[in-house]
């Protein structure tokens, strides 16, 4: 799903984004985008399906050129255009600038509804009343 996040990134900001998925020993390059997750929940339905839920961070670093602006500016375009990662819906978006760390956190949860296929064997017939089907 990350991927798909970086996609998404990528898709509002251009193909030149930088997009980071694991923490760099030698900081991160500015401006940068940083995606990690941050839960899971899973709540079973009937008949097989899960209502599952994937929280993630993002944490826009803006650098030190304009770094207020700049994360207005992000902050607005993501409230705009950071709706679905694919066939999950993005619900519960909150955002935190940082003036003295010159970062965004943009906090979302990923609902979606989620098919788990069984093994085993199916029912073959049904008899109600005596009377097979």
């Amino acid at each position: 799903m990350i991927n798909e996040i970086a996609d998404k990134l990528a898709s509002i900001f251009g193909e030149d984004t930088v997009i980071y998925a694991e923490n760099q020993p030698d900081g991160f390059q500015e401006p940068s985008f940083y995606v990690h997750k941050v839960l899971t929940s899973a709540v079973h339905e009937l008949a097989g399906y899960q209502a599952k839920t994937d929280s993630y961070q993002i944490i826009f670093f803006a650098g030190n050129d304009n770094p207020n602006q700049k994360m207005i500016d992000v902050e607005e375009q993501l409230v705009a255009e950071f709706d679905y990662v694919g066939h999950y819906l993005a619900v519960n978006r909150s955002f935190t600038p940082n003036a003295t760390e010159r970062t965004l956190d943009f906090q979302f949860d990923l609902k979606g509804r989620v098919y788990n296929l069984e093994e085993g064997e199916k029912m073959k017939r049904l008899t109600v009343n005596e009377t097979r089907r």
